[in-house]
């Protein structure tokens, strides 16, 4: 008899990771229930829950919408039409400390938005549109969507027509219209999901130096996070269209030699300077300015690839190189 009480109250593994408490988004284009995983990130979740019985998330706005890669929400500023162009700044009045995991970022997963200080997540989270395990063990991941309606309302919001700063052209229909919280038992339509899937082992300090799955580390350091428009504009660029051709997988193996050679020492600077920050952030605009001319171009032969990777060096040299020496040049021959 005393075995078998054991054998009982043995937990099911497949349930010791998940809360019976779920978070009910109900939204203008369907409901999200929200899996909470407080094994992984307890102080997380227990401020996600709590602010989602005050109330905090009614009203709210999916402000920043990326298809293909996330929705973020939970901002309280988006309440409030007229201040868009803050939307993305608000919090709770308050920071948590970070519980990162080895969870992956895989399409559904519920994860803490942050700034550039990784204890800076507050209130605002994103939900996973498309699988992107480049955020792993960045961002704390703390539930997931677990009901099919869940999926097909995170694609039907995924696919609003976005304006500036990827936030929706019509805003209501991105609306949070009211948040509950409600016990496993209540929610019918559980999808079978088991458990996420995890990082084999933890991650190096170090990015490795391979031409796919490496960090944008200048980049995320000077505008302050990885979700950051100019950080996803260079990941698509290397991902859709240089490493889609040989020649530009061979360049961005070398380029990543050269680059991770001196990028983690700049990025911890910025870290450390805010002075430097915003002069590195100066000098690199330009860059990234023409860089985009990548995103309205089609790179579908090994001969565009290496027409416009040309063309856009050249163009680099002359306003880094060139443009200064020419004016240098004029100002002492004037002297």
């Amino acid at each position: 008899m005393a075995i078998v009480f054991l054998l009982l109250n043995i937990p099911n593994p497949s349930n010791a990771q998940s809360s019976e408490k779920l978070v009910v988004f109900h939204t203008q284009l369907g409901k999200i229930v929200i899996e909470l995983f407080p094994n992984d990130a307890p102080k997380t979740v227990d401020n996600f829950v709590k602010l989602a019985n005050e109330g905090f998330y009614d009203d709210t706005i999916f402000h920043r919408i990326i298809q293909d890669f996330m929705i973020q929400g939970g901002d309280p500023l988006s309440k409030q039409s007229d201040l868009q162009r803050q939307w993305g700044t608000g919090n709770a009045g308050y920071n948590i400390q970070a519980e990162f995991n080895t969870i992956e970022h895989d399409r559904g997963i519920v994860s803490m938005a942050r700034s550039a200080d990784p204890n800076s997540a507050s209130s605002q989270f994103f939900i996973v549109h498309k699988d992107s395990n480049f955020l792993d063990e960045q961002y704390t991941i703390f539930g997931r969507i677990v009901t099919q309606e869940s999926f097909e309302t995170l694609d039907r919001i995924a696919a609003l027509e976005t304006g500036a700063n990827d936030v929706p052209i019509n805003a209501e229909e991105a609306k949070v219209l009211k948040v509950e919280v409600k016990q496993r038992s209540e929610i019918l339509d559980l999808l079978e999901l088991g458990q996420p899937e995890r990082i084999p082992m933890p991650a190096p300090n170090i990015v490795e130096e391979t031409t796919e799955g490496g960090g944008c580390l200048i980049a995320t350091a000077t505008f302050g996070s990885e979700l950051s428009p100019q950080v996803q504009m260079l990941r698509e660029i290397r991902d859709n269209s240089l490493l889609e051709t040989e020649s530009g997988s061979t360049f961005m193996k070398s380029f990543n030699k050269f680059y991770y050679s001196f990028s983690p020492g700049i990025a911890d600077l910025e870290r450390e300077s805010p002075l430097f920050k915003e002069a590195v952030k100066l000098v690199i605009t330009p860059l990234l300015t023409s860089l985009s001319i990548l995103n309205y171009v089609e790179l579908d032969s090994e001969e565009t690839v290496l027409g416009y990777g040309i063309s856009l060096i050249l163009l680099n040299v002359g306003m880094y190189f060139v443009a200064p020496a020419t004016i240098l040049i004029r100002i002492f021959k004037r002297q």
